[in-house]
């Protein structure tokens, strides 16, 4: 039980008496705060309409302080101690659960929203909810990466870039250190950037450790192009083709080991959640990715015919149904039992206050749980030395290919467009791949040696034959 379910009441009918008369009341719950019961007959009103020690509040005067609710709180008598007034238990329990002091959101927004003070974030700044605070921070980067180019970086990122990238934040990485360069060798102008320019950024890059410099020149490379077709350069592209782009090795399929599955269930059911199994079952039997995840909503899942369905946004922008397992139904009926039916919206998933989970917070809870550091500390004595839950998608596939399903099945489970790109996930078993290739000698061998089943015509039949058609 919660803490706020054991203040509030349930009475059923006549199990409590009017105060002033002592007749039974009907059934009806009480919250610290709620309007004063009593069995409404005149002579009781008129002692209820004492107000010396209590608020009266008439029909229609007191607009109900619940998050969202267009309601009044009914007639009646109300504690004057209370610290807000609402018209029914349940808006009480999410007024209670957002706080009760008026803030404003640091982020820049200036709106203001009911939270609790005890929990600061950064520089003592106050967020309405997550989204805020990622904009606050999306906006500090920008603000530090960027320097004397920062009105020159958010017009790109606010127009073009918010037009052609599904993610923001992708962009704003990739190109953010490059004008970090251009600040520190004292480059003030765009129109001053050369092909040499953009070799030094990629060697300044490698020395500083930043690893994907030569993988984002291409991101570099299209802010140029939009920059000199709006004519904020009059020279052209410095990123060459030839001189700075380097292919990118093909990524080798990941798919976690037979002990290091076991490890992870083992330390998922010692001091995981059941929210977590559940994350970790559909991403090992279904193959989704961790913000698919987050995403699902209890209307995606099909129970009886055991699939989950992908909507958009992902990474390929196809919808699709992709199918589960034992696993998976058995942490969705643990999960369902402790999901809070309160928790005010859809989502399969929430953390600790109710709150739909985001990726990057289950992403952390994963890490919290499975590795042996977090965070630079050393929290457990047993895990892994780091953690991906992509690696889970990496396994569904190859067991899938393992166990001999066809190449469509595996792709459409996925989500991927093409084999090329599924190939990357999926690792064939030494042995099945083996037995694949005897099997294909074999039946060459046998078509080698075999009969021909048709004879070959000479010219003299084949005339013979033209002559019967005719």
């Amino acid at each position: 039980m919660k803490p706020y379910q054991k203040l509030m009441r349930v009475y059923k009918d006549g199990e409590r008496l009017c105060p002033e008369c002592k007749d039974p009341l009907p059934a009806h719950e009480t919250w610290p705060g709620a309007r004063h019961r009593f069995c409404g007959k005149p002579k009781c009103a008129v002692v209820v309409r004492d107000t010396k020690y209590w608020r009266y509040i008439k029909a229609g005067e007191h607009k109900c302080e619940g998050p969202d609710c267009p309601n009044f709180v009914p007639e009646g008598r109300y504690d004057n101690r209370a610290d807000f007034f609402t018209c029914c238990g349940e808006c009480w329990i999410r007024r209670l659960t957002k706080g009760n002091r008026l803030l404003t959101c640091g982020c820049g927004c200036s709106e203001e929203f009911l939270g609790r003070a005890e929990r600061k974030t950064m520089n003592g700044l106050y967020f309405k909810s997550l989204q805020h605070y990622g904009n606050y921070l999306h906006e500090q980067y920008v603000i530090t990466t960027s320097g004397g180019y920062y009105d020159l970086v958010v017009e790109y990122l606010e127009g073009y870039a918010k037009l052609h990238y599904k993610e923001q934040q992708t962009v704003r990485k990739a190109i953010g250190p490059f004008f970090v360069f251009l600040n520190e060798t004292g480059i003030d102008s765009i129109e001053d950037v050369d092909p040499k320019t953009i070799t030094d950024f990629q060697r300044w890059g490698e020395k500083a450790g930043r690893r994907t410099v030569t993988k984002d020149v291409s991101f570099i490379s299209t802010f140029f192009k939009w920059a000199i077709a709006n004519k904020k350069r009059k020279n052209g592209n410095p990123v060459v083709s030839l001189l700075h782009y380097k292919r990118q090795p093909k990524g080798t399929p990941r798919p976690m080991k037979q002990t290091e599955t076991e490890l992870m269930w083992q330390l998922l059911e010692e001091r995981g959640s059941a929210r977590l199994r559940l994350a970790a079952a559909i991403a090992n039997e279904a193959g989704l990715r961790i913000g698919e995840i987050s995403r699902l909503s209890i209307r995606d899942i099909d129970l009886k015919g055991r699939r989950l369905f992908v909507g958009t946004p992902n990474k390929t922008d196809t919808v699709r149904w992709a199918f589960f397992s034992d696993l998976t139904v058995k942490y969705y009926e643990e999960w369902m039992r402790e999901r809070d039916p309160d928790c005010g919206h859809d989502n399969l998933l929430h953390n600790r206050r109710g709150n739909a989970s985001r990726h990057e917070s289950l992403r952390n809870e994963f890490r919290q749980t499975l590795c042996k550091t977090y965070r630079g500390k050393r929290i457990h004595e047993t895990g892994f030395d780091k953690w991906s839950t992509h690696r889970l998608r990496h396994t569904m596939a190859s067991n899938l290919a393992s166990a001999g399903a066809d190449v469509n099945v595996i792709m459409a489970q996925g989500g991927w467009k093409t084999a090329e790109a599924m190939a990357g996930y999926t690792e064939i078993d030494p042995d099945l791949a083996r037995r694949g290739y005897d099997e294909a000698m074999r039946l060459s061998r046998e078509k080698k040696h075999s009969k021909p089943t048709k004879k070959s015509m000479t010219f003299e039949e084949y005339l013979n034959h033209l002559k019967r058609a005719g």
